[in-house]
């Protein structure tokens, strides 16, 4: 991981009982980092959405000491449309919804009333907005959710250019040689293989309608854009600017008071 880890953080797979004690005085938000354990083509290991979430959200606490908690990462997503491909593990949405609410339980317990779900797999987001929907009012919390990505949008209209992009492209390439270049086969990197004449390919990108489908219906390898045009800078531009939004944004949750 980067950034400066000499920094504070509240992680709490690493931290004894009376530290997180301790760390309560002052944490009022838990950070949920959420992956998936899918393919993601022949050039990134397949928890990749894992690492970038739990790495993600290290320097996001780091960047927010001590207002926030890092619980540990769900490595494990809402991945059925990935499943063709060996290796692939996938929850069910009401899976990851009761996962979610023993986490929200447990953590509101110790005093916890605050929570971002911070997820890193696009299959995940409607399960936890389900979640985050249910959560907040059956337990009297308040709870946010993001797909991290989506807080760098000026990076991402600016630096990728690809038809199509999303999995395993330029974009996630980059993100991993920033958080976790070790997960990356640099040799082995290419463009996605798609099928052009994929019905479901053709309204990926619709505005009006959402067609379900499985992923080897729109590429052939794997993986989608054009990875080769990814690097480190390109990681290190998306990621500082969805760490300076989402910390801007959790300041603003700390200090909200709402009834």
């Amino acid at each position: 991981m980067n950034g400066d880890v000499s920094m504070k953080k509240y992680i709490l797979p690493d931290m004894t009982w009376p530290e997180i004690k301790d760390a309560l005085k002052t944490a009022s938000i838990a950070i949920v980092p959420v992956g998936a354990q899918e393919q993601h083509g022949y050039h990134i290991a397949e928890g990749c959405d894992s690492y970038r979430a739990k790495e993600f959200s290290a320097l996001l606490a780091e960047k927010c000491f001590p207002k926030v908690l890092v619980t540990p990462t769900i490595n494990f997503g809402v991945s059925p449309h990935h499943m063709d491909f060996p290796g692939t593990i996938t929850l069910r949405p009401e899976t990851l919804i009761a996962i979610m609410e023993d986490v929200v339980s447990s953590l509101k317990h110790h005093g916890i009333k605050k929570f971002l779900f911070l997820n890193a797999h696009g299959g995940n987001s409607a399960p936890l907005g389900v979640a985050a929907e249910k959560l907040a009012r059956q337990y009297e919390v308040e709870i946010a959710h993001t797909k991290f990505v989506d807080a760098a949008k000026q990076t991402l209209r600016e630096d990728i250019d690809s038809e199509y992009f999303g999995h395993a492209c330029e974009r996630e390439i980059s993100e991993c040689l920033y958080l976790a270049p070790s997960i990356v086969r640099e040799d082995l990197i290419e463009e996605g293989d798609m099928n052009r004449d994929s019905f479901a390919l053709n309204y990926m990108k619709s505005d009006f309608v959402k067609v379900v489908y499985q992923f080897n219906e729109i590429t052939n390898n794997g993986n989608i854009g054009d990875g080769r045009k990814g690097s480190y800078a390109l990681g290190e531009k998306i990621i500082q600017e969805a760490l300076t939004n989402l910390a801007e944004f959790i300041d603003d949750f700390v200090e909200a008071k709402r009834e």
